[in-house]
């Protein structure tokens, strides 16, 4: 889809048309050839050393902390250790825990931690040296023979394919992005997809604009939090080394453009890029003890399977009614204190005893949410409300938002009964499917119900007594059942991996 003013070539249209998931072919990258080799035989050799023995993951300590005596004794215990050049080998400030049955209970135990770096030597035979050997000797001769070698390796693009797709990368004056919905390819002017992100930018209860970089302050934060989280017990070692990122890169903002949404130019759906971000380990150790819960909320819909499972034993009847609501930008709408109070509540049908880890959740979760800065256009803003389309637990976190927000407006204080009147009522994070059995009235009455609420969230409505689309199903009725077929938005592309593309067969 072309929204910019670049008149395309057919030639560029058509590799376009391959879609951003495909391949061009390339010269062989020996060196990342090496380093796969070495991946692929240090699992053979990890695979080898571990067979047949113990997995220690999986030992049991069921006991709770016991942190009478204080965790800082304990630090200046395993300090006076390391410094001790005549003791044994000195063990990891978890294993003094556990030796003096100082650990969390496995019940908050993420079992996150970095990645190893093992290698596991002297083995009982040289099998797997002998081949890691000889791959290797056949790669180095294969690299001094491609200078001479006089075959050209097929490409699957031809030269007119190949020269549009480099015209195309190097024009400065368009953005080449995947749509929000559909995997559709949109282009884009530059300058009205940076507009669109400023103007985004412009809402100032939403986002705030920062003097400087904030990443060195943000960093020194969290090592502290984190320090002072081990120290009580309720992170282990690994998981303090796995949540501290040293060097985080810089999280920038981007969009994918609406094109789906009917009307003028498409609005664009607001990501922020937290790879490699100060708070992504963080976010993604929350997202660990807050999945389950999920996953127990009454209307909670997995995926399209799901929800067909769900439907599948209902008994249409002719004065019943499809209802599908959907949240406004439910993402960015969400109020820090409501959130985190809601949270809190989510949180508090846990076991008693875990009191301690759940404070802790909800400090690294206000850590996050109030640490959610990003770059763009060399300027620094912070998101100082909602929760970032892009962090790992967002989609959890709106979830539990969402599920406190139906216990309180829809099954505890919905007027006038209407509540028996809904038949089914599922939801996916912020797409509600509803069966009613009531009349129109008594509908909208819900609605406006749902709609006056004091956690900031705007619905939208869609009616239909027949059939309806909901995610990527088109729901209708036959013979009092009810039945589904694909549904696919008329902005929707083909999504299959174009057969030409230089990816691994399978």
């Amino acid at each position: 889809m072309n929204l910019s003013s670049l008149k395309l070539s057919m030639h560029e249209i058509n590799v376009l048309k391959k879609g951003l998931g495909f391949c061009p072919s390339s010269k062989p990258d020996y060196t990342n050839i090496h380093i796969d080799l070495f991946k692929f035989i240090r699992n053979l050799k990890l695979k080898k050393f571990f067979h047949n023995k113990p997995d220690t993951n999986k030992t049991a300590h069921t006991a709770p902390p016991t942190c009478n005596q204080t965790i800082g004794d304990l630090h200046d215990i395993h300090t006076v250790l390391s410094l001790d050049n005549t003791s044994s080998p000195t063990p990891s400030f978890d294993e003094l825990l556990v030796e003096l049955n100082v650990i969390p209970n496995l019940d908050v135990n993420s079992g996150l931690k970095p990645n190893s770096m093992f290698v596991p030597t002297l083995l009982p035979d040289n099998h797997i040296d002998v081949f890691y050997q000889a791959v290797s000797t056949e790669l180095y001769n294969l690299e001094d023979k491609k200078s001479t070698c006089t075959h050209r390796p097929s490409n699957n693009l031809n030269s007119e394919g190949l020269r549009a797709l480099h015209k195309l990368s190097i024009c400065p004056d368009i953005v080449i992005i995947e749509a929000d919905k559909g995997r559709n390819v949109v282009v884009m002017n530059r300058s009205d997809y940076v507009a669109e992100i400023d103007r985004q930018l412009n809402d100032t209860e939403a986002y705030t604009l920062l003097p400087s970089n904030p990443l060195s302050n943000i960093t020194n934060m969290i090592r502290k939090k984190l320090t002072f989280w081990r120290n009580h017990c309720l992170l282990t070692d690994l998981e303090h080394r796995f949540l501290y990122i040293e060097a985080p890169r810089a999280p920038c903002i981007y969009i994918l453009p609406k094109v789906h949404k009917p009307g003028g130019f498409p609005p664009g759906r607001p990501i922020i890029s937290g790879i490699g971000s100060p708070t992504e380990h963080i976010s993604e150790y929350i997202d660990s003890f807050l999945q389950p819960l999920v996953h127990n909320l009454p209307s909670y819909i997995q995926d399209t399977r799901d929800l067909l499972c769900q439907l599948e034993d209902i008994d249409w009847s002719e004065d019943f009614m499809f209802v599908c609501l959907d949240v406004s930008s439910l993402y960015t709408s969400i109020p820090l204190e409501r959130g985190l109070e809601m949270l809190q509540l989510t949180l508090s049908t846990r076991d008693a005893t875990l009191y301690d880890h759940r404070r802790m959740l909800l400090d690294l979760t206000r850590l996050v949410l109030e640490n959610n800065v990003f770059l763009h256009d060399g300027r620094w803003y912070r998101q100082c409300q909602g929760v970032a389309m892009g962090a790992k637990f967002s989609p959890s976190y709106a979830n539990l938002y969402m599920g406190q927000f139906e216990k309180k407006h829809l099954w505890s204080n919905c007027p006038l009964n209407l509540t028996e009147h809904i038949l089914y009522w599922g939801r996916y994070i912020d797409d509600i499917l509803a069966i009613w059995t009531g009349n129109v009235s008594d509908l909208n009455i819900l609605i406006e119900h749902l709609n006056t609420n004091d956690f900031n969230l705007v619905f939208t409505h869609k009616v239909d007594t027949t059939k309806i689309e909901f995610l990527d199903l088109l729901l209708y009725i036959t013979d009092n059942k009810i039945m589904s077929r694909l549904y696919r938005k008329p902005t929707a592309c083909n999504s299959v991996l174009h057969a030409h593309s230089a990816h691994p067969l399978s």
